[in-house]
């Protein structure tokens, strides 16, 4: 459905050729999808029945061995109740029960339990699952294989399934349910116990009960050899709806796990599966003739399908192959007709991005061609205006730019020729020569019509003659001092930016203080910048102040000339530059002008 979407969106839906090429992928792809649900629906089928006979199959096997294990296990007990020794030890014990043994009797019954432990030492060893052979009389003796061991004084068997149901069947031998058998002292193992009654042959009188305990090694090793995928797993229940044996028979006993007991045990040979949609399991169930066990199979669903998932994949490959030649075929059809469309499409972009000078190149005497005709008349028409306005913009930005720098404060002007002629009716003849020839060199850069970015050099030098002027007047309340690196003279600079800052500190911050104050010049390079600082130590301005210092008030002239110098070095390099102001009352202000680094030689507009 992807790749029609995609061919949707490159082919002309509009043109008659390109509906017949839709219509036929469309067609072919319901067939194609058509043909592969069917069969993945009878392959599913198919491979789950064949996976389900496969595991009854599996678990009959298991059963087999389960009965052959049981059968050999009965046939030790057997070897163990008909010991000669074992019969005489219990009635031994039966008849002397509660009585008080001669040296003779304790003499022989030492030797009895001699023998039947040696005896039941010999076939405990034949077996490793084997963990434990106990004979109990009718009255309470119990004698154990392993004589190390002691018989738990506090363990309740008499109470325990394997040792009453034995009383009571004659002739049978008893499994019963896994549980946790007690009656050994300090051990407390899960096991699963066969345990038989020891009769008299001669009185057929019921003389004790013998049981062996079994570990789950064979179980596991008989369960664990068949492989149900990844997560299934093999359990046992008998018919009292007991758990014989689980995988995970601790969470089972402890209540943490559940299992399905009921459901299983309805089961039967003619329906042997059972299937919980909430998991999405299958339970499989088969029967162990020699225990009456059931022995229950539990297969994810899912696993039990993903095994044999090669034919479907068969089947998906051939859809996908099918799909793809009509979409190839559909899209050799479709990309003939379109290629023209996709062509301009491609120059419009360029047109979008700012290429003005793309052109199309179609000549197809159809809708197309004259589609690309009428785009490039467009476009021509686009660029000769933006050329225009461009233009204009420009001229406009050096008017602007022009009239800032001719803005020059008058009061400066009108004040230093006051001055001169203070000075000359009083005779200071050479003040006035310095003053006159200083105010002419400060003019003389201000009204050239050279070039508009001057060496630093020059704007210094400008400087040193307005410092001079204002040295003149304020005598001793004003001083300066000049630092420029040499290496930074010759870097470039617009005309005229440091006069209107350096007047604003010698009127508003020097003048103002009744002790005067000192101005400090000096630039530095910060990366590609170049940054020229004013500094001085009038009286300062407070955060408010400087909020307001790029704000122009009507019929105030107060700030024109920062305002002016700040808009000219945006208006040339862009708002990353411009004036930026550092104060404090009472302690001076600091003035960095950003400015790019322009080396001698670069143009100049």
């Amino acid at each position: 459905m992807k790749i029609i979407q995609k061919l949707k969106e490159c082919i002309n839906i509009n043109s008659i050729r390109t509906s017949m090429v839709l219509s036929f992928m469309l067609l072919i792809s319901f067939l194609v999808m058509f043909f592969s649900l069917i069969s993945y629906y009878y392959t599913i089928k198919d491979l789950e029945n064949t996976s389900i006979s496969y595991t009854v199959s599996l678990l009959n096997e298991i059963s087999s061995s389960i009965d052959t294990y049981i059968a050999n296990t009965k046939s030790i007990s057997r070897v163990v109740v008909e010991n000669r020794d074992v019969i005489r030890l219990m009635n031994f014990y039966n008849q002397n029960y509660g009585k008080t043994l001669t040296p003779v009797q304790k003499i022989r019954l030492e030797e009895l339990r001699s023998n039947v432990v040696a005896h039941m030492g010999i076939v405990q060893n034949t077996r490793d699952e084997i963990t434990n052979i106990a004979i109990i009389s009718r009255k309470g003796d119990v004698v154990l294989s392993d004589p190390k061991k002691r018989v738990n004084e506090f363990s309740e068997y008499n109470l325990t399934d394997w040792y009453l149901r034995p009383l009571s069947y004659f002739d049978d031998i008893i499994v019963s349910p896994s549980h946790v058998q007690n009656l050994i002292a300090d051990e407390y193992k899960w096991v699963i116990s066969i345990s038989k009654s020891i009769i008299d042959p001669e009185t057929d009188a019921i003389l004790g009960v013998m049981v062996i305990d079994l570990n789950y090694k064979s179980i596991e090793k008989i369960c664990e050899n068949a492989q149900l995928g990844k997560s299934g797993y093999i359990y046992m229940i008998d018919k009292f709806k007991n758990i014989i044996y689980h995988p995970q028979q601790q969470p089972i006993y402890s209540g943490i796990k559940n299992e399905l007991v009921k459901e299983i045990l309805k089961l039967d040979e003619s329906n042997p599966l059972f299937r919980d949609e909430a998991s999405n399991k299958i339970y499989i169930r088969t029967n162990s003739v020699m225990t009456d066990w059931s022995i229950v199979g539990v297969v994810n669903a899912d696993e039990l399908i993903r095994n044999k998932l090669s034919t479907i994949d068969f089947y998906l490959i051939l859809s996908y192959i099918a799909i793809l030649v009509a979409a190839i075929i559909a899209t050799i059809i479709s990309t003939a007709i379109t290629k023209p469309i996709k062509t301009l499409e491609n120059t419009m972009h360029r047109a979008e991005e700012g290429d003005f000078s793309v052109r199309s190149q179609i000549t197809l005497n159809n809708e197309i061609g004259h589609l690309g005709n009428t785009f490039n008349e467009m476009i021509f028409k686009i660029k000769a205006l933006m050329d225009n306005t461009v233009a204009a913009e420009e001229e406009k930005r050096k008017s602007e730019i022009k009239a800032l720098q001719a803005q020059i404060n008058p009061h400066f002007l009108y004040n230093t020729l006051d001055a001169i002629i203070w000075m000359s009716a009083g005779g200071k003849n050479e003040e006035v020569v310095e003053m006159t020839s200083a105010l002419a060199k400060l003019f003389r850069t201000s009204i050239s019509e050279g070039d508009k970015f001057i060496p630093l050099a020059v704007e210094i030098e400008n400087i040193q003659s307005y410092l001079v002027i204002q040295k003149i007047r304020y005598k001793d309340k004003l001083t300066y001092r000049i630092e420029i690196p040499p290496q930074l003279l010759s870097l470039k600079t617009p005309k005229l930016i440091l006069q209107p800052i350096v007047e604003n500190a010698v009127y508003h911050g020097i003048k103002m203080s009744p002790n005067g104050g000192e101005i400090r010049i000096g630039a530095y390079l910060q990366e590609q910048d170049m940054v020229v600082t004013v500094e001085d130590d009038g009286v300062g301005m407070s955060k408010e102040q400087i909020a307001h210092l790029f704000v122009q008030k009507q019929n105030n002239d107060r700030g024109i000339g920062i305002i002016n110098v700040n808009n000219r070095i945006k208006l040339c390099f862009g708002e990353h530059y411009g004036l930026h102001y550092e104060s404090r009352l009472g302690v001076g202000t600091r003035v960095q002008i950003r400015l790019p680094k322009i080396e001698d030689g670069e143009k100049n507009e």
